[in-house]
């Protein structure tokens, strides 16, 4: 393809103008003498710079002349990124660009699903198990620590061995019914 003028190249690909002048000062973008730019090898170049997944911002028409109801990019679309070593064909960051999205998207996924499984009850929060856990074994304890002083005087007046270690037992009982909630072990 013939030689054209980089501010018709840029209409051509929807992007300023000024981006295009910077890419050929920079030289990442082959240019003559006459800052003329073969449209072929640009579009190779410029196409290692797109990210793939993402449409481009302006519209392009086919006739070359620039679409008046098009909206101008913002100032961070005009300033695509590139790659830092010379090889403009490489392709690697649209190939990075595209492994991100995906590595993000699959967490993102993971996420929402976690979130479903705890609206329905399937997962619960530490901090509920923690305080939970926490009060039942209360229970526990204090009804442990209880039996002592609960049996203490009818052990004393007690003779009957058997009948002393039904008593106890009992006690014990009731505080671990307590913790299970489960009335079937009395």
């Amino acid at each position: 393809m013939a030689r054209i003028s980089q501010r018709r190249y840029a209409q051509r690909v929807g992007v300023s103008h000024v981006y295009i002048n910077r890419l050929v000062r920079e030289g990442k973008l082959p240019a003559d003498s006459d800052g003329r730019i073969d449209a072929d090898e640009a579009d190779r170049v410029f196409a290692a710079y797109r990210e793939p997944a993402r449409p481009s911002r302006r519209d392009v028409p086919n006739t070359g002349v620039r679409n008046p109801d098009a909206e101008p990019p913002s100032r961070s679309a005009a300033e695509l990124p590139l790659p830092s070593s010379g090889n403009p064909t490489g392709g690697d960051l649209p190939t990075l660009l595209l492994k991100t999205r995906i590595k993000s998207e699959a967490e993102r996924g993971k996420l929402l699903e976690l979130k479903a499984k705890v609206e329905t009850g399937k997962y619960v929060d530490t901090d509920e198990v923690k305080v939970a856990a926490f009060n039942k074994g209360r229970i526990v304890r204090d009804n442990l620590l209880n039996v002592a002083g609960r049996l203490a005087a009818v052990v004393a007046a007690e003779s009957n061995e058997r009948r002393c270690f039904e008593l106890i037992d009992g006690e014990i009982r009731h505080a671990i019914v307590a913790l299970t909630g489960d009335e079937s072990d009395e």
